[in-house]
């Protein structure tokens, strides 16, 4: 092949045109006008047989060089929609995104363009279609639904231990019960949300790996974009995941959270927190990434995303009445203030096992139980934040 002319595609022709039987030879509808994609993409001269235009004053590698770049960026175009999808799940919110979906489609075509849709419908099943998706080359994935939604979507993001594909990039567009990790971000409404992905401003955010415990035996690794916890956690989402959440999310988890105090019984638990030991009788551990859970507590208000570390809260043996006390400390936050009530770490590793079930939580989903072990994973994601 001569030194300038690039290589034989199966799209062009000897002289880098667009072939008849590519699909650069077919058709293309805009605003209802349907063209030759050919069109517009030559210069003024004859029209070669394969319907690209050619002029007799360029050289043969001038044209070529023109067509392949020309035709490169109409092959882009052409599948701008395929690089995008969206993953929806109808049932999030009480099933109001499914009734919702024409109106939120209608916002999110505003500021992405075209894109694929993809409609969850049992779950897990978000998992195996974003795992689809990025092996089929999408680049931007947007998750719609809640956390448990985005957690699942994350989870297609990876195969075991290994990313699919390291320079594919999720986006949210929250729409369920507590949607925390949107809370987390400053992301309150829905045109909040709209602005994020119009400005499509993208950064590293970290991740939380956990290789846990299946219920029947057996391990998996799972991955979480917020929060993981375990103890009342675990059994507070095993409980709101089992039933309706049609009176919102502050009180969907609140009564969760004290039906479970009745009769939770607290777990001792050994924890290896950054190598160091720990024998404790808790009633819950919290893994932050992020802010907030449980449809608006505020459980760790120095968490960062990017910061390279977890915020790790050992809260101790408390019982009914104290935690009915401080109950609110815990909305707020403050909590922390509280030495009795809690031990604070900043970690990057975390290993627990216990003789009792416990249960955990990983961003609103209950996956399994310990033992655990959970890591940090350092700006392992390609993320849309807000501006």
């Amino acid at each position: 092949m001569a030194p300038g002319v690039p290589r034989a595609s199966p799209f062009l022709d000897a002289g880098g045109c667009p072939t008849r039987g590519s699909s650069l030879s077919g058709r293309v509808t805009r605003g209802g006008k349907t063209t030759p994609l050919w069109k517009g993409f030559g210069y003024a001269g004859s029209q070669s047989g394969n319907g690209c235009y050619r002029n007799p004053k360029k050289s043969t590698v001038d044209l070529c060089f023109t067509c392949f770049f020309r035709c490169a960026i109409l092959w882009g175009t052409m599948h701008s929609s395929q690089r995008t999808t969206v993953i929806v799940n109808p049932s999030s919110a009480n099933g109001r995104t499914g009734k919702r979906w024409t109106e939120i489609e209608r916002g999110l075509r505003s500021v992405l363009g075209d894109f694929t849709t993809l409609i969850t419908k049992r779950p897990g099943r978000a998992v195996d279609l974003t795992s689809r998706a990025i092996h089929d080359g999408c680049e931007l994935i947007v998750s719609v639904g809640g956390d448990g939604t985005h957690c699942e979507v994350v989870n297609g993001f990876f195969n075991g231990n290994l990313p699919i594909n390291p320079g594919a990039t999720m986006a949210i567009f929250p729409h369920g019960t507590g949607s925390d990790l949107a809370r987390g971000m400053n992301v309150r409404t829905r045109e909040q949300a709209l602005r994020m992905l119009a400005a499509r401003r993208v950064g590293k955010i970290d991740l939380g790996r956990v290789t846990l415990t299946l219920p029947h035996g057996g391990t998996q690794v799972r991955y979480f974009l917020n929060i993981a916890d375990f103890g009342i956690g675990g059994a507070v989402a095993e409980r709101v995941n089992g039933q309706t959440k049609r009176l919102g999310p502050f009180l969907t988890f609140l009564s969760a959270v004290l039906r479970t105090l009745v009769t939770f019984r607290n777990p001792t638990v050994a924890l290896q927190i950054d190598g160091e030991m720990l024998n404790v009788r808790t009633i819950n551990v919290i893994i932050a990434n992020g802010q907030y859970y449980g449809g608006g507590i505020h459980v760790a208000r120095e968490a960062k995303m990017d910061d390279g570390t977890f915020e790790v809260y050992v809260l101790g043996d408390i019982r009914l009445l104290t935690a009915l006390r401080y109950l609110h400390t815990f909305y707020s936050g403050t909590y922390v203030r509280y030495p009795h009530l809690v031990r604070r770490f900043k970690a990057t590793r975390i290993v627990a096992q216990s003789d009792e079930r416990v249960l955990l939580n990983l961003d609103g989903e209950q996956p399994g139980q310990l033992p655990a072990a959970i890591e940090l994973l350092p700006g392992a994601l390609q993320f849309v934040l807000p501006e």
